[in-house]
């Protein structure tokens, strides 16, 4: 009887250490959360890609101003970036000496006016007398040469008179077509001469891009082919025509440039932006790239600095699905044609990849899948 009594405390916290560690197992069998993803197939790409370029823009018309005359630099009425008119007075050059020659040559005129009337006269007086026989014929045809001599005169005078009024005229620098002053070169009280840069004029209704690319690809566009233009950091787009194509290096060089024109009225452009052309590929090159390339949604992007990757779903049988991170190589899509992205290398069609993967989601994590478009879940 006394051993019972004593065993019975020592059964009991036994009983009770065994409870405790049973209720572990238990907690353990509860399955951990699998998040929930959307997945989508992986597809061929079944459009023409195309080369991403560097362009430069330039204004569709832009003119270095000059004078044509030598002279003290008096006014320059515009400051960069003024819009004006086409006829609006730029800058105005000392022309002293020109209105000295104006005034000179008016001189002359009148002189030479003078001497051909009075030569004119007396050829015909001497003319008259001839057919009268009272004079030998040579003094009237002598008097007849020094008419023609004095009346070529006259006619060189007032070409000079033409000529000093039209170097009156470039005493004036005006605009030859409207647009923006980019530059104005030369300040006030600078002596200048013929032929000196004074202000830049551009045209900015209407661009130009110069892209340089190579002889194939440039053998494969046509003038008149409307080419994209990727203006701006969101990768909005323009419409420009290719206009012409011009050897970079001259004949029988290698490279030519593309000259694009481009009219914008939504998006900002200047003089020396550099912009991306979406130049489209020669038809060999597109079929080779239509047979191992494949589409893939924007959604399913993950960018990580210089990389771009995104998470596949690889089956596992009758386990759970699991997600990979893997790194792929893009091209850039054709503007207004499809709204995936051409991947070159690192996915094969039929695979399945994850849309809008949070920053959660781990490489190797399992996951419970559900196809885009349908209501379906699967482990």
């Amino acid at each position: 009887m006394k051993l019972f009594r004593c065993s019975l405390p020592l059964f009991a916290v036994t009983l009770l250490l065994t409870g405790c560690f049973n209720e572990a197992p238990e907690s353990a069998d509860v399955p951990a959360e699998k998040p929930e993803v959307t997945v989508t197939q992986i597809r061929a790409w079944q459009y023409p890609a195309n080369q991403e370029l560097p362009g430069i823009v330039r204004p569709g018309k832009r003119a270095i101003l000059s004078t044509r005359i030598s002279g003290t630099l008096l006014t320059v009425e515009v400051d960069p970036g003024d819009m004006v008119e086409t006829g609006d007075l730029l800058a105005t050059i000392d022309a002293r000496q020109v209105h000295a020659a104006i005034a000179a040559a008016r001189a002359k005129i009148s002189a030479a006016e003078s001497a051909a009337d009075q030569a004119r006269l007396d050829s015909q007086r001497l003319q008259k007398l001839y057919e009268e026989d009272l004079i030998a014929r040579m003094r009237a045809e002598h008097a007849e040469v020094k008419r023609q001599e004095l009346e070529a005169q006259l006619q060189t005078v007032r070409a000079e008179l033409i000529v000093q009024k039209a170097n009156l005229s470039y005493a004036q620098v005006t605009a030859p077509f409207s647009g923006r002053i980019a530059e104005t070169l030369v300040d006030i009280g600078s002596f200048v001469g013929p032929g000196q840069a004074l202000l830049v004029l551009e045209g900015r209704e209407q661009w130009r891009v110069d892209v340089p690319v190579s002889d194939r690809l440039a053998a494969s566009l046509t003038a008149g082919q409307q080419i994209q233009v990727i203006t701006a950091p969101g990768r909005s787009t323009l419409t420009a025509v290719l206009t012409g194509v011009i050897p970079a290096l001259g004949t029988g060089g290698t490279g030519q440039t593309l000259r694009l024109s481009l009219t914008s009225d939504r998006e900002p452009l200047a003089p020396g932006q550099v912009v991306s052309v979406l130049i489209p590929g020669p038809d060999v090159q597109r079929q080779e790239q239509e047979d191992r390339w494949v589409g893939l949604p924007e959604a399913a992007l993950i960018r990580r600095g210089q990389l771009t990757g995104v998470m596949i779903v690889e089956p596992q049988g009758q386990s759970p699905a699991v997600v990979n991170l893997r790194w792929i190589k893009t091209a850039t899509a054709p503007a207004n044609i499809s709204d995936l992205v051409p991947v070159t290398q690192g996915l094969a069609v039929g695979e399945q990849v994850v849309l809008n993967p949070t920053a959660e989601l781990q490489d190797g994590q399992s996951v419970t899948i559900k196809f885009a478009g349908s209501d379906d879940e699967k482990e």
